[in-house]
Formats: C-alpha cells, sequence, structure tokens
C-alpha cells in the first residue's frame, strides 16, 4: 500500500514544480480587467489582472450589482457611441510573435434594461467575430471569444462596432499569451487565424492556469447517456506534449459503458456562409493500472460522418490525434467513437480542440520573426526543474 502513496507524491511534486516554471515564463503575458476602478491584482499567484485605462480612452465603466465567481466578470467599460473608435490598443512584448488573444464577456443585466446585445468584434481592424451575449444574461455565464494570431506590429488593436440600434457594445476582460512551438501544424506565418469553436475537457471540471501552462481555458465536457467519467489513477506513464496539454486533462476521460456503444459529440459552431478549413486535436491516454496485459483500446474516429483514422490508446501514455484541414459548416459538428472489432474495451477520449480557419486581409508590412528571442535563463530554469523532478522521482523509488 505504500507505492500509491509514493507515486501520488510524485505527482504532487511535479504538479508544484510545474506550477512554479509555468509562474516564471509569463514574458509578455497580458491581462486586462475591463472597467475596474481597482489597481492590479495577483490571481493563482502570479497572473497579473491591471485596469484597462492605459489601453483605451472612450468608453464608460460599470459594476455589476452582483459578483460573479470570477472578479474579472464583475465590472466591464460599455461604449454607446456608434463610431469605429471603440478601441483597445495593446503594446506587444514580443511583434511578429503568435498570440491567443481572448475577450470576454458577461453582461449581468449591469443596465438594468435585460437586453443583452449583439455587437462585431475586431482585431486589428479586421472582422474578428460576432459576439452575442444572450448567455450572459442574470444568472448566465461568461462567454469567451478567443483567437490564435500572428501580430505583425508592436500593437495590437481590439475594437466593438454597434450594429443593432439600442444594443450597446461591452467587454468584460482582454487577454494575450504570446505561443510559439505548439499547434505547429497550422500556425504559420500567413495572414490567416484560427478561431477557437471548443476546447473541452471530458470526465473532469474546467481546466485553468496554472494548469495549463498557456492560460487556456478548458471547459467541463458534457457527458453522454450512454457514457460515465473518470479519473486516472495512474502507476506509470510517459507523456509526450505535442501542445503543452494540461497533465489534469489527460487524467480525466469518459468512455461508453458498453464495448460496442459509440461515444456521440456534438460541438456547437456558428454558422457560415460558406465551409471553412476546420482543425481538430483530439487528446486520448489511458494512465490506468491494467492487469489483463491482452487488453486492447482500438476506436475509429468519424466527423460528420466521415471515417478519419483509427487509433490505438497505448496504456501508460498519451497521444494527440490532429485532422487538418476538414471543411466545416454550422451550426453544428457531430463527433462518433466506435470501438474496433479487435478491442475488448470501449472507446475514450479525454479532451478535444477544434479551430476553423479564417484569412484576413493581407495587413501592411512584412511578418516578423515568428519566435521571440531565445531566453538562456527559460532554458536553464526548465532543466533545473527537470533535475529537481528527476532527483524526487530517485528518492521516492529507490
Amino acid at each position: 500500500m505504500e507505492k500509491p502513496v509514493h507515486i501520488l507524491h510524485a505527482l504532487l511534486i511535479f504538479k508544484l514544480l510545474g506550477a512554479a516554471a509555468a509562474a516564471s515564463d509569463q514574458e509578455g503575458w497580458w491581462s486586462i480587467d475591463c472597467g475596474t476602478s481597482d489597481g492590479s491584482r495577483v490571481v493563482n499567484g502570479s497572473i497579473s489582472w491591471v485596469p484597462d485605462t492605459n489601453y483605451t480612452k472612450v468608453g464608460t465603466n460599470a459594476r455589476l450589482s452582483q459578483n460573479q465567481a470570477l472578479e474579472e466578470m464583475n465590472t466591464l467599460r460599455f461604449f454607446p457611441s456608434k463610431t469605429e473608435n471603440n478601441c483597445y490598443i495593446v503594446p506587444l512584448e514580443f511583434p511578429g510573435f503568435n498570440y491567443i488573444v481572448r475577450a470576454g464577456f458577461y453582461y449581468g443585466n449591469y443596465d438594468g434594461l435585460s437586453k443583452p446585445p449583439t455587437f462585431d468584434l475586431k482585431l486589428d481592424r479586421e472582422n474578428w467575430t460576432t459576439v452575442n451575449t444572450s448567455s450572459t444574461a442574470k444568472g448566465g455565464i461568461p462567454i469567451y471569444h478567443e483567437v490564435i494570431y500572428l501580430t505583425r506590429s508592436r500593437n495590437l488593436t481590439v475594437c466593438l462596432k454597434q450594429t443593432r440600434d439600442g444594443e450597446v457594445p461591452f467587454i468584460s476582460s482582454l487577454e494575450g499569451v504570446p505561443i510559439n512551438y505548439i499547434y505547429d501544424e497550422v500556425v504559420d506565418t500567413t495572414t490567416a487565424t484560427l478561431h477557437l469553436v471548443a476546447r473541452t475537457n471530458f470526465g473532469g471540471p474546467e481546466i485553468r492556469f496554472p494548469d495549463d501552462i498557456h492560460n487556456r481555458i478548458w471547459t467541463r465536457g458534457i457527458t453522454p447517456p450512454n457514457c460515465h467519467a473518470n479519473v486516472s489513477t495512474p502507476i506509470a506513464y510517459s507523456l509526450f506534449l505535442v501542445n503543452d496539454e494540461p497533465v489534469s486533462m489527460l487524467l480525466d476521460y469518459i468512455e461508453s459503458t458498453k464495448v460496442n456503444d459509440p461515444i456521440t459529440l456534438t460541438v456547437g459552431i456558428p454558422p457560415q456562409s460558406t465551409p471553412l478549413p476546420a482543425y481538430f486535436v483530439f487528446y486520448l491516454a489511458d494512465l490506468s493500472y491494467h492487469s489483463n496485459g491482452s487488453d486492447i483500446r482500438a476506436m475509429r474516429i468519424y466527423i460528420n460522418g466521415l471515417e478519419m483514422s483509427t487509433v490505438t490508446v497505448d496504456f501508460y501514455s498519451s497521444k494527440a490525434v490532429t485532422f487538418y484541414p476538414l471543411d466545416v459548416m454550422g451550426p453544428t459538428i457531430n463527433i462518433t467513437l466506435v470501438a474496433t472489432d479487435e478491442s475488448n474495451l470501449p472507446p475514450n477520449i479525454n479532451g478535444i480542440e477544434i479551430f476553423t480557419r479564417h484569412d484576413l486581409v493581407a495587413q501592411s508590412g512584412s511578418p516578423l520573426s515568428p519566435y521571440p528571442p531565445s531566453d538562456t535563463s527559460k532554458h536553464f530554469l526548465s532543466v533545473y526543474v527537470l533535475l529537481i523532478y528527476i532527483i524526487c522521482l530517485v528518492a521516492l523509488f529507490p
């Protein structure tokens, strides 16, 4: 009975060291609490939320009457002017770098009109998306719009534009994280952006920083009625993290209750007039102990009725299965996982990410380098953390 305790100690040490490494590597991040009149505040020990007064000179602050769980959703800035200059201008520490840019919205009936607005959001003056805040009325939940965007100047501009009479645009939060060496299949130096459709953790709770070192949000997935949620208690595992996916996501999963029952998932997508190329990443892992060495977990993956691949999930390891490009149209994407004839275990899934690719009008100027200058101190820190982890493992498992 002592070995599982030792393993839990090792997992705890690894998580603490990972959080420390993530906290030390936030250069170029920004987290803007829109509409707040308070000063800066630190969340999760390291994320610094700042007021928006240094990024915009227009609009009006408002505070919700009822507090929300996320402090940044308790305030907002609204823009009653119909001008196209309702903008935030954010200086970039790494111009020419790919950034995760995320805008958050929570209406909460701040104006007492019970009329959540719909309006347009622009990124560097190009159309980003249409924001519909009806789900953020009183008692609803915040909504986010997120892109992976290749910056081309030393400032990034986010603007809100009124498109309906009497419906005033607003924004609650604005965040940015520079990234590199993840999503390599699709992140390039073109004028395209990747619009996040879904990022889901199946079988477990919502995941944020510090579990995700890039400050991504993994929403809690719905478990289909013919499935159940599991949490792995790993004995040993070998993880190859393609996109720096959080280990906590790989420990959660859903599986169908019977081998022959498929997992069927439906993902909503904004409708569009023409198909868009989509990028799918399926995260599959089975880190639990298996006493039967002849167990096989293999499945066929279908997207909108098309068989995409047959995948075998190796025990005590993880894999990311990607499909790109695959044209999709709204309003839904249908995903089915079916066990193969050779499989004696049901299909499972830990997480999924889906993006659509949107081409922007070419901007002036040539793309800058897609990666920031190398920082030797960061590489040294990573090696240092790894050495500590190895020493801890040796001490725990003599």
